[in-house]
């Protein structure tokens, strides 16, 4: 991982975007592009009205990215970027491209309670536009001192073991270890009177013991690599309880594939990824589907 663009505006969710930024650039060389993005303007030649309004945006990202250069405080490689553009999301979606990025990392919604993950707007026109892997930090995100883990979602699909080896890959580089998790709900079914509590025991008994194989096996496969990989299952009545049902450490993150019915090389969230994203007690790194 080389360059990190970060989505920074005067709200909460600037601060949280830059403080997972931070936690990620603990763990090695790598350059920050701290953007503030603001609508475009006509240009000198236009009305006056319009000069003085580029005026007042320009004066007005430089008091943003000064605050933001306070947060930053003294860590090294770090670039700060006003960039004009129609929106926020096409705007950090251009340097993105431009800077060949690795990740972008943003805030999440207004509306989320501390320590949540709700998507907001911009977050979610990224998340359907970019072809680069996008972090998201919690409502109230403290940076932690580094990054100490990578905990990769796996499904058991096919397309989950590119998102472990993903995950493989960035563990490696950043030099933290890696645990993959499946997490289990225990929804009512459809016409539980008529199948009974036993059997629905079983059935999600053995739904448990097939994704306890799968990742077994994913884990046998990544151990001839010598590098060290843990595995857990969490299970709950809920996405909340599913989450919480493993454990969680300071500099925690996890990572999420995207959906199979999501455009080849775009982010994408399906249906379940969608509720672990907004269950997630730490920051969500969500990368394109890949093929």
């Amino acid at each position: 991982m080389k360059v990190c663009i970060v989505g920074y505006s005067q709200d909460t969710s600037g601060r949280d975007a830059l403080a997972l930024a931070r936690t990620i650039a603990g763990r090695g060389d790598i350059t920050l592009v701290v953007c503030f993005v603001t609508p475009e303007t006509w240009g000198p030649n236009s009305l006056g009205v319009d000069v003085d309004y580029g005026r007042f945006l320009e004066e007005h990202a430089t008091e943003v990215l000064n605050e933001a250069r306070t947060q930053v405080g003294d860590l090294p490689n770090v670039r700060f970027e006003r960039v004009a553009a129609p929106s926020t999301s096409e705007g950090l979606t251009q340097v993105a491209e431009r800077e060949r990025a690795d990740l972008i990392v943003l805030g999440c919604g207004s509306g989320s309670s501390v320590g949540r993950l709700l998507l907001g707007s911009v977050t979610d026109e990224i998340l359907h536009s970019s072809s680069r892997p996008v972090a998201v930090a919690p409502h109230g995100y403290t940076a932690a001192k580094a990054l100490t883990r990578i905990t990769a979602g796996f499904s058991g699909s096919d397309a989950a073991r590119g998102t472990v080896l993903h995950a493989l890959g960035l563990a490696g580089t950043l030099g933290v270890p890696l645990r993959m998790a499946s997490f289990a709900v225990r929804e009512r079914m459809a016409f539980a009177s008529r199948v009974g509590p036993e059997a629905q025991q079983a059935m999600f008994e053995r739904q448990t013991a097939r994704a306890q194989t799968a990742l077994d096996g994913v884990r046998s496969q990544i151990s001839v690599t010598g590098y060290p990989v843990e595995s857990a299952i969490g299970v709950g009545q809920s996405w909340d309880e599913a989450l919480a049902a493993v454990t969680w450490q300071e500099g925690d993150l996890l990572l999420l594939g995207s959906s199979r019915l999501g455009a080849l090389q775009r982010v994408f969230l399906g249906s379940n990824a969608a509720k672990i994203v907004r269950a997630s007690p730490v920051p969500v790194i969500i990368v394109p589907r890949q093929g």
